[in-house]
């Protein structure tokens, strides 16, 4: 027997065993160990083969190992959104603030309250986007009952296209309480506190201050109820007046209270109850259901990406955010001087144009910031008339009201642009007095829960100096054929005749106020003297009354103005489109003097809206009063005076 044979031919069949194992081949063992040379040397260029193929089979697959990256897990994509600040309907110029400049806070400027509602419903439409998270951190955060309104609708608008919302507070007020109800999920600071006071009014009297500078007030009015002329009369607030505005706080803030219980699931008189308590400690908020978790501050972005279930790193996507840009101080004046020039005033395309009546309503051919001036407001009425690439209007009015004879000359402007496009009517915060006047257009009427409205009623008054100008050592001779020549003099109040020769233009007027009510409303004018005389009512109390149509905003209105102008898509256009660069007027204090004539500064007048009074109606007054030179009578159909609801 040849050994040498046997052994060269058991060890060629073992090494294409093992061959054919790194192979991941496994083979049963030949039942024959022996074989002739020829079979041997089949089979061992075979093995040969297979071993060399699955090495390189195995030199490839260690090659892509090392060049392989791991699969990456795919980012959890979540919307912050940062609300603070003013939102406003109609961004108007900056006004210069020189310690806001000191203090890095620039140039005073509302921000568009639309262009957010806009945003929000753009978000509504994206898909890559499924978390979205509310930052309510800032204080400053201000919004209106009427926009807080119009906003939840659109978050809601938001949550129905299935993306979840979460809110982040940390020392919220019952604006960010209202907002966070409206999400899914509410985390709070554990170091804030809740403060949720429930709706107050203020309203500022005058009557003492002027009594001891010597100024007095001389009222011809129609209306009992014409709170705008009550603080240069009395010293405090009449007690009819008083119950009445308590019964109208009362309506506005079950309003407020209705949005916070709907959202966290509670009942309006347990969050009545907490408004009473106001100031909620962190652990007692969570007890109470007004947050579902409390988390350390500072951790919102942890805190949220962990309310979002990412388990790996997340994007996030925030509005507004742009890199920090250095500017010299002329280019930052230039800036503000400038305003925005990306605006265009010529419509392109199909549209609905949002007509903005915002301020107070004044007679005049110039425009002025902050007030709806008569002849401006008029001229940019019947462009819109005129401009075909506009199928419908929606007027929306945020107005205590004003000049009597410039609320019915854009009224009638108005009247003008029915007769040729669908138009409605949006009320905002405020549509009083000249704000109501010019929306009796005989059109529906849309006015949210919290706005006030109504005050139907008109008013005279001059203020006289004669005891200041006493006490300074200025002596008035007054030298007239009659009494009446010297009825505006401004030594003298008005006499008894006066009074009663005003009584019958303010009666007439009055009268005709009256009128256009009741043809634009369809109710009968003996009907309306329990709802006019001056009376003010929120939004809810007007749709009660008949006042308005329906409970609503500028989404409302846009959509009915769609439909009765058959337009299936469209672009919303504002108009009119104001500068938005910096107010010299606010540098040079063109007003200051009319306010410093009875000892009233203007940065007392700063200082008292910033704390949200409204001032508006006194400085009309104060206006009129030294600015117009002619002594001439002015009817007015303005609001309460300083009527600030908070």
């Amino acid at each position: 027997m040849d050994y040498r044979r046997d052994a060269r031919v058991c060890c060629h069949v073992w090494l294409a065993f093992f061959f054919l194992l790194a192979a991941g081949g496994l083979m049963a063992m030949p039942s024959a160990s022996f074989a002739d040379d020829a079979d041997a040397a089949s089979s061992e260029e075979s093995g040969t083969e297979e071993a060399a193929a699955a090495t390189k089979a195995d030199e490839a697959a260690a090659e892509a190992a090392k060049t392989e990256k791991p699969a990456k897990t795919e980012k959890t994509k979540i919307e912050r959104i940062v609300l603070s600040g003013t939102y406003v309907d109609l961004v108007g110029p900056a006004e210069l603030d020189p310690l806001s400049l000191v203090m890095g806070d620039g140039p005073g400027r509302g921000k568009s309250f639309y262009k957010l509602c806009d945003f929000l419903e753009e978000l509504s439409k994206k898909e890559d986007v499924d978390h979205v998270v509310f930052d309510l951190s800032a204080n400053s955060l201000s919004l209106n009952l009427a926009q807080l309104d119009e906003l939840l609708r659109r978050i809601e608008l938001v949550k129905k296209a299935g993306k979840k919302l979460a809110a982040w507070l940390e020392n919220p007020s019952p604006t960010h309480l209202a907002i966070a109800a409206a999400c899914d999920h509410v985390a709070m600071s554990d170091f804030g506190g809740i403060d949720m006071p429930s709706k107050s009014l203020q309203s500022l009297f005058y009557r003492d201050a002027m009594d001891l500078l010597g100024v007095k007030a001389s009222v011809v009015r129609a209306g009992n109820f014409k709170g705008a002329v009550e603080p240069y009369l009395n010293s405090v607030m009449s007690d009819h007046l008083r119950d009445h505005y308590l019964d109208m706080l009362a309506t506005m803030n079950d309003a407020e209270v209705s949005m916070i219980a709907r959202g966290r699931g509670l009942t309006t008189e347990q969050v009545r109850d907490l408004q009473k308590q106001r100031v909620l400690l962190p652990k007692e908020a969570l007890a109470a259901g007004m947050v579902d978790e409390l988390a350390p501050t500072g951790t919102l972005k942890t805190t949220m990406a962990r309310w979002a279930g990412a388990e790996g790193e997340v994007d996030w996507i925030e509005k507004g955010r742009t890199a920090r840009k250095e500017m010299s101080v002329f280019e930052l004046m230039s800036k503000m001087m400038s305003g925005s020039s990306g605006n265009s005033s010529r419509i392109r395309k199909p549209s609905i144009a949002v007509m903005h009546l915002s301020g107070t309503i004044v007679d005049g051919t110039k425009t002025s910031a902050g007030s709806i001036v008569s002849g401006p407001t008029v001229k940019a009425i019947r462009e819109l008339i005129d401009d075909e690439k506009v199928g419908g209007v929606v007027v929306r009015v945020n107005s205590p009201g004003g000049s009597a004879t410039a609320s019915e000359a854009i009224r009638q402007a108005l009247l003008e642009l029915k007769a040729k496009k669908p138009v409605v009517v949006s009320m905002g915060e405020m549509a009083a007095s000249g704000g109501y006047w010019v929306s009796c257009l005989g059109v529906p009427v849309y006015a949210e829960r919290g706005t006030i409205t109504g005050s139907i009623g008109v008013f005279s008054m001059k203020l006289s100096f004669g005891s200041l100008m006493k006490r300074v050592g200025v002596h008035v001779e007054n030298i007239a054929l009659d009494e009446a020549a010297v009825a505006f003099a401004p030594d003298r109040a008005w006499n008894e005749d006066d009074e009663a020769t005003l009584q019958k233009t303010i009666d007439d007027v009055y009268t005709r106020f009256l009128e256009i009510v009741g043809e634009s409303r369809g109710i009968e004018v003996e009907q309306l003297h329990d709802l006019a005389g001056g009376r003010v009512w929120s939004g809810t109390q007007a749709k009660q009354h008949g006042l308005v149509d329906e409970i609503g905003g500028l989404d409302h209105c846009l959509a009915v103005v769609a439909k009765k102008a058959e337009l299936d898509s469209y672009e919303v256009v504002h108009r009119p489109q104001l500068s938005t660069g910096l107010d010299l007027s606010t540098l040079l204090g063109d007003s200051d003097e009319d306010l410093r004539a009875i000892g009233i500064s203007a940065t007392a007048i700063d200082l008292l809206k910033k704390r949200g009074l409204a001032t508006a109606v006194l400085e009309a007054l104060l206006g009129d009063a030294f600015g117009s030179g002619q002594f001439r009578p002015s009817v007015w159909a303005l609001g309460p005076a300083d009527l600030s609801v908070r």
